[in-house]
């Protein structure tokens, strides 16, 4: 199912989406906190394999579990939902076409689960 991975544009879409996001939840009032004091070039790695076979590309991602790497950091429903779309947000300026970006809204609320603490 690497379809999805192809449609945000393989490794350079995922690359230049996970700049683009982060750069804009790292200046949001409201997510910005989570991020403060974090080595954002490890995390951006850690999100690009993450996302990469999260869309059906390569599964290179060798990090914790999501609920491992989220626990104690009490992450609420409505910043999960603020930081999926600020991804979709992210995708579709980047060109992706809106049913893509909804199928990333789907796959990433498959994770609520395991990332939302509070």
């Amino acid at each position: 199912m690497t379809e999805l991975y192809d449609e945000v544009g393989g490794p350079d879409g995922v690359r230049t989406a996970v700049a683009v996001f982060y750069g804009r939840v790292t200046a949001d009032d409201e997510l910005g906190r989570w991020f403060e004091g974090i080595d954002l070039e490890r995390l951006k790695a850690h999100q690009r394999a993450f996302l990469a076979a999260a869309f059906g590309g390569p599964q290179l991602f060798s990090g914790r579990s999501l609920s491992e790497a989220h626990g104690g950091l009490e992450i609420t429903d409505a910043a999960f939902d603020r930081l999926v779309q600020t991804l979709c947000t992210s995708l579709a300026d980047l060109g992706v076409r809106q049913e893509a970006v909804t199928r990333v809204a789907e796959r990433l609320e498959g994770a609520r689960a395991e990332v939302v603490t509070a």
